[in-house]
């Protein structure tokens, strides 16, 4: 991984560590990761939460802060900047010397990571890994540290680990607000992987959840221009995933591509050449080569609209 080794010689001089993650569970595994490492070697360090749209408030301010901290380390974790204005943004906040490691997963806009390594931050970026492996990569972890990354990894996949804790996380999240966000990502640095309050949220939570899902969830198929597709529109706070595993996003040989429509959001899966982070991409968003996602442009867009609309952007995304 490029910029693998600067970043663990900057998390080895650090004498404070402020890590700012996404708010899904590989956002959280890594920040739990690196503040773990952080406090086996009696450093402070502390943890913020942020949304895409939210991240440049949270890391100013995190960046002012290490201003005035000589030896900390801003370490983002599991996000990537929203344009090349927002990183350039945010290389123009290392003015004074502040220390900025980046790792992510998640496409990136052109010219995003030149701007912010100009300014002198260190980026990992491997597409090929979650952020929670990335981040082990850069703290040179392992043992007991593996489950927490194999969590992370079943739950950016939709795939089962061996415990079935990233099904019941993804669910817990969905219901905590900001602090109750960090307080998991301090669990999970602590090693508790389930802790009681996590536990008890799932168990008053999950019999509703799921038949909510099963319940209220459409699907409409269209073929447009040659291209399948179907938009599944599940209840507003229903996972992706766990709209998938219940069987409700119809799969290959079925449609092409699949959306789950959100009120603000578009999750997008394909099977085969067809590229998921390609039509995202053209559609304002990113991700991965078969899970990727994009902002719905409007709330009074109909499944058919999107349909259309993803169809027109999936011409030429195949097998890139």
């Amino acid at each position: 991984m490029a910029g693998l080794e600067e970043a663990w010689r900057l998390l080895d001089s650090a004498r404070r560590v402020h890590v700012v993650s996404h708010i899904d569970l590989d956002g959280l595994a890594a920040a739990a990761l690196l503040l773990r490492w952080a406090r086996r070697r009696g450093l402070e360090a502390v943890h913020s939460v942020a949304g895409a749209r939210g991240l440049y408030r949270v890391l100013r301010r995190g960046l002012q802060e290490a201003a005035g901290r000589p030896g900390t380390l801003v370490v983002v974790a599991d996000l990537s900047p929203r344009s090349r204005s927002e990183a350039e943004a945010v290389a123009a906040l290392l003015r004074w010397g502040q220390r900025l490691a980046w790792i992510d997963h998640h496409e990136w806009p052109p010219g995003a990571r030149e701007a912010l390594e100009r300014a002198g931050a260190v980026v990992v970026h491997d597409r090929s890994h979650v952020t929670a492996e990335i981040a082990c990569c850069v703290a040179r972890c392992g043992g007991e540290d593996l489950e927490l990354v194999e969590i992370a990894r079943a739950d950016d996949s939709c795939s089962e680990d061996p415990r079935g804790l990233a099904e019941r996380w993804r669910l817990v999240l969905r219901h905590l607000d900001w602090e109750g966000l960090r307080r998991a990502a301090e669990a999970l640095a602590e090693g508790d992987l389930w802790p009681d309050w996590a536990r008890r949220i799932y168990e008053a939570e999950a019999p509703r959840y799921y038949e909510e899902i099963r319940r209220s969830t459409r699907v409409d198929r269209y073929e447009i221009s040659g291209v399948r597709v179907a938009v599944v529109t599940p209840p507003p706070r229903a996972s992706g995933c766990d709209v998938q595993r219940l069987g409700l996003v119809p799969g290959p040989g079925e449609v092409d591509v699949a959306v789950i429509l959100y009120p603000r959001g578009l999750s997008i899966r394909t099977w085969g050449k067809l590229r998921a982070d390609c039509i995202a991409s053209r559609l304002g968003g990113g991700g991965h080569s078969h899970v990727a996602g994009a902002p719905r442009p409007s709330t009074s867009m109909g499944p058919a609209q999107v349909a259309r609309m993803v169809a027109n952007a999936a011409a030429g995304c195949r097998g890139l």
